[in-house]
């Protein structure tokens, strides 16, 4: 099965990348990253929103935190991102922290 292109995944101009890697979270192809935007650092999913057609926000939620070991901070909130008409990605943002 071929690997998706994760090239051109919007970037807000205020949140510089630390860590990007392409990656398989069982069968999907996404990219975890690894940034800081505000003081604030955390960690992204980033998945083809037609691969996850299937999923509501919620199934995706607890597909991330039962079937993987990447999220640290089981007890704070995922929060999911995605804007149809601009991108076709879906964010999933997990273990904010505060930088400064």
């Amino acid at each position: 099965m071929m690997t998706r292109n994760f090239e051109n995944i919007p970037l807000d101009d205020d949140t510089q990348i630390l860590l990007s890697s392409q990656m398989k979270f069982g069968e999907l192809d996404c990219v975890f990253q690894i940034w800081t935007y505000d003081a604030i650092q955390g960690n992204s999913l980033i998945f083809y929103a037609d691969d996850l057609q299937d999923k509501s926000d919620e199934e995706l939620k607890t597909m991330i935190l039962t079937e993987s070991e990447i999220v640290s901070n089981k007890s704070q909130k995922l929060t999911i991102s995605k804007n149809d008409e601009e991108h076709p990605f879906v964010f999933v943002n997990f273990d904010f922290k505060t930088i400064r």
